[in-house]
């Protein structure tokens, strides 16, 4: 019984989808909501007309058919409206909106997806409303609206469709420009943008002879891509227009690229009227954000030129939260009218995406109600980490904080914290809507903790160490599921390590040589008291130990060292400094390496600790044509700010300071190509702790080079005008030192006999106003060419584009030969012999027999039979040739065949 039942009633739906056409669709979309692994509801909105052109009830729609877009379909009833009346069982009737000629129609089901994929969700209905100016016999088109759906794998997210709280149903005047807003919000926090499309017809196809509604001379029809507000200025005639958009939900991967995660093609109605009316306006709204927790009013406010009666109303994401929601109050009145939006956020309202909130003011005449729309953004953000402090532990720094108030937040929570340091003390002051840590404050982030609990964090700059005698300033943000950042923590007191070791502050190249070079080395010795050496815990005697390798990287090995029996007695001239000099059986090549060192501290033969080590500046150059490019390299635990530029000129003994830079690199220019030019770098720095030796002066090594012109011409423009009747050739380009060069010398010529062969040089010309090459009297011109240009500095151009020449093959016989012996027709030879390589001619007689056969292309065949070379009886003979043309391809061969004829009078 329940079988026949459900028989029945799909018969049922089935007779009412494909009989009851005149349902008049007017407008509608399609919204989804994810309830769990693979199942989604479903929500097909149409907009009806509760009467017909004639006055009387259309054929309703009590079930209408969803497809799922992965090959299922299902009858869904009505559900919205009382349940009671001519659709009862099977369907409530809908809902009238105010002034009941207009039915809002809701088919709510459930539907599972086989897995995850990509599926259009669709309805289709056989007729519009009939009269849509933008829509030729709109009431013989079948309404069309459809969703995209990006089901995931499972457990890997979930996704519900935006909310559109406006309904697609408006008016508008003639003249008068027509706004529209969806009021779309996102329960996922997804982004959504914007774009006009078209309504659609059968199979989702745009309805034929649509068109976008006419704006008049330079009016415009668009939609805001961030807001949704959809702005026609003006409509031109009176009527109903259907409009269309496309809603889509952008969703931000782990790399910070967004990625489509579904969409709603939204079909909307507008009925234009003649009017006395002006559009009401909302005053600007600007957007803001709130701390979690905190409450955040709006005041906003509308006015109208006709001083109508205006409504207010105010949707979007806070008003479908978890509570509490927001609100708003607003009196129905006379233009001005004021409303209060509210709203008390808590934890559970943090996430990355600002909250969207829409205002629509409509006035009250009564033939045609004008809108206005704007719209706002609340961003909610988390509070930050609370009471971070810092504490200095040997070569590194101890952090350690408090959780956040909005720590328990349900569904998006703490993820963990990231750290961010930098090397001054110089105070943020944040703005308030300025979350995470911006770049340009200086902080650099140095690491993330794994969870919520994790709530301290061990500088030790990545195993490196941190640096004596700089400052340390930290700050710390949590990072939420969502990938929202909070404000960011307190600031901590500036901070340094106990300088309880020595400090390198020189690491200056004095000479320059391969072997004999010298380095100069200087150290600060370690502070004695507070937040330093304690001697009396670690009394001496004390030894600097100098530790050096050559380059960036290496094993240290020990070049110096100094003991003195106590603290008193360590002298900061004498006892802080060392010159590395090479020697023939220690050499030091300052030459083409860094050299990096490394002061190591003792206390009476235990090792204490050491400050970071400090490499030399290396220099390197690299000439070009007139000039000389600079670029330097170092590592050293203190902040060089600047560089300055010393050269020796070819004329000039000694060196020159001739700019400086904050920069790595620096391009010295004007200079002579093939003069000699030397230089060094001077680097200028300093510790964040003012009470450390500034500034720091550090030359380089020196290093020499010429300038030189590494910058090839342009290449030559090649033209080849062919003649193969003559035959003949001519090469012709242009002088490249009349346009884009100044110093081209020669042109190579390249060729090759085939088009599949690479091209080899054939030619060099020395001249460069001689920009013909003729070739006469030639056996072939198939080749190709190219044409490059030599400057003085032997930097040869591009190749010009590849130009390929063709042959006019030719080879034609005779079918007749008279050998009598008077001179005239007495051999079988071509008519025709041009770009032929050679032949293989078989000449038969009457019976099959080979008389003659040649390979050469001019035959002379003096009509004797090879064999006897005996002249051949008179009669009728017949050839076979494959002639082998010479083309730009290559050897291309041609059959020919034929019978020929031997007289001998």
């Amino acid at each position: 019984m329940l079988k026949l039942r459900y028989y029945l009633f799909i018969l049922f739906c089935g007779t009412m989808f494909f009989h009851a056409k005149a349902t008049h669709n007017r407008a509608g979309e399609i919204t989804y909501k994810w309830l769990y692994g693979y199942t989604y509801q479903i929500k097909v909105t149409t907009y009806t007309n509760l009467t017909n052109s004639a006055g009387s009830a259309p054929a309703d729609r009590c079930v209408d058919t969803v497809y799922f877009g992965d090959g299922a379909r299902a009858f869904v009833l009505r559900s919205n409206g009382p349940c009671n009346g001519s659709c009862s069982p099977n369907g409530c009737e809908g809902q009238p909106l105010p002034g009941n000629t207009i039915k809002l129609n809701e088919y709510v089901t459930t539907h599972t997806y086989p897995g995850p994929g990509n599926y259009k969700l669709s309805m289709e209905d056989p007729n519009r409303n009939a009269g849509v100016i933008n829509i030729p016999n709109s009431v013989q088109q079948v309404f069309y609206i459809e969703s995209f759906i990006i089901v995931p794998t499972f457990g890997s997210g979930k996704n519900t469709s935006p909310t559109l709280t406006f309904p697609p149903i408006d008016d508008a005047c003639v003249g008068k420009c027509f706004s529209h807003n969806p009021g779309a919000y996102d329960v996922d926090g997804d982004s959504l943008s914007y774009e006009l499309t078209t309504s659609r017809g059968r199979l989702g196809v745009t309805c034929p002879g649509y068109s976008y509604p006419a704006t008049g001379g330079g009016g415009t029809y668009n939609v805001n891509a961030i807001t949704g507000t959809l702005t026609w200025c003006t409509p031109q005639m009176q009527g109903e227009y259907n409009l269309a958009m496309i809603i889509k939900e952008w969703r931000k991967n782990d790399d910070g690229d967004y990625y489509l995660v579904g969409y709603i093609l939204r079909d909307l109605q507008v009925t234009v009227g003649t009017c006395n009316n002006m559009q009401p306006i909302i005053k600007p709204i600007t957007d803001t954000c709130v701390l979690a927790g905190s409450i955040i009013t709006k005041t906003i406010t509308a006015t109208d030129p006709d001083t109508d009666v205006l409504t207010l109303e105010v949707n979007g994401g806070p008003f479908h939260v978890t509570p509490p929601i927001a609100t708003f109050s607003s009196p129905v009145g006379s233009a001005p009218v004021t409303g209060l939006f509210t709203w008390q956020t808590n934890c559970a309202h943090i996430r990355k995406s600002p909250y969207q909130v829409t205002v629509k003011v409509k006035d009250n005449k009564q033939n045609a109600s004008l809108v206005d729309f704007k719209t706002f953004n609340i961003t909610v953000v988390a509070p930050p980490p609370q009471t971070l402090t810092a504490v200095p532990l040997g070569t590194s720094i101890k952090l350690t904080w408090h959780k956040p108030s909005c720590h328990l937040t349900a569904g998006n929570k703490i993820e963990k914290y990231c750290i961010y340091r930098k090397t001054n003390c110089d105070a943020w002051v944040r703005s308030y809507c300025e979350v995470g840590v911006p770049a340009y404050t200086g902080f650099i982030r140095i690491g993330c903790t794994d969870n919520l609990s994790d709530t301290t964090f061990i500088d030790s700059n990545n195993g490196n160490g941190l640096t004596h005698g700089a400052k340390y300033n930290y700050v710390v943000i949590a990072v939420y599921s969502d990938g929202s950042e909070s404000y960011a923590s307190n600031q901590t007191d500036c901070i340094q390590l106990k300088r309880d070791v020595p400090i390198l502050v020189n690491v200056d190249v004095q000479t320059t040589n391969a072997a004999i070079g010298s380095v100069f080395v200087r150290w600060v010795k370690p502070l004695r008291g507070t937040n330093a050496l304690d001697t009396a815990s670690i009394p001496g005697p004390y030894e600097f130990r100098l530790v050096h390798h050559d380059g960036f990287t290496g094993t240290f090995t020990t070049i110096y060292s100094v003991t003195k029996p106590n603290y008193s007695s360590l002298n900061q001239l004498s006892d802080t400094t060392f010159t590395h000099l090479g020697n023939i059986l220690l050499p030091l090549n300052t030459q083409t390496q860094a050299h990096t060192y490394k002061i190591e501290f003792y206390a009476n033969g235990q090792f204490i600790g050491n400050g970071q080590k400090a490499s030399s500046v290396f220099l390197s150059l690299t000439p070009s044509d007139n000039k000389i490019k600079l670029s330097w390299v170092h590592q050293v635990p203190w902040t060089n700010y600047n560089y300055c530029i010393w050269r020796k000129t070819p004329t000039q003994s000694v060196y020159t300071k001739i700019d400086s830079t904050s920069l790595l690199t620096y391009t010295d220019t004007g200079l002579v190509n093939g003069a000699l030019y030397c230089y060094k770098i001077q680097s200028k720095g300093q510790y964040s702790d003012t009470s450390i030796l500034r500034p720091l002066l550090n030359f380089s090594q020196e290093v020499c080079d010429k300038p030189k012109d590494s910058t090839p011409p342009c290449a030559p423009t090649l033209e080849i005008v062919s003649d193969c009747q003559i035959p003949s050739l001519l090469l012709k380009w242009n002088n490249p030192n009349n346009s884009c060069s100044d110093d081209a010398v020669k042109y190579n010529i390249y060729f090759a006999e085939t088009e599949n062969e690479d091209l080899v040089l054939s030619d060099s010309i020395k001249i460069m106003s001689d920009t013909l090459l003729a070739f006469d009297n030639l056996t072939s011109i198939a080749g190709c060419y190219e044409i490059t240009a030599v400057d003085s500095f032997g930097n040869e151009s591009l190749r010009s584009a590849k130009i390929c020449v063709d042959n006019c093959p030719e080879y034609e016989l005779p079918n007749v030969i008279t050998v009598n012996g008077d001179g005239v027709n007495d051999f079988f030879k071509p008519i025709k012999n041009r770009f032929i390589k050679d032949i293989d001619l078989k000449v038969y007689n009457r019976w099959g027999n080979l008389v003659f056969e040649t390979t050469d292309p001019l035959i002379m065949w003096d009509g004797k039979a090879m064999q006897s070379k005996l002249l051949t009886t008179e009669g009728t003979y017949f050839y076979v040739c494959q002639v082998n043309e010479i083309r730009v391809k290559g050897i291309v061969p041609r059959d020919l065949k034929g019978f020929l004829q031997i007289f001998h009078k």
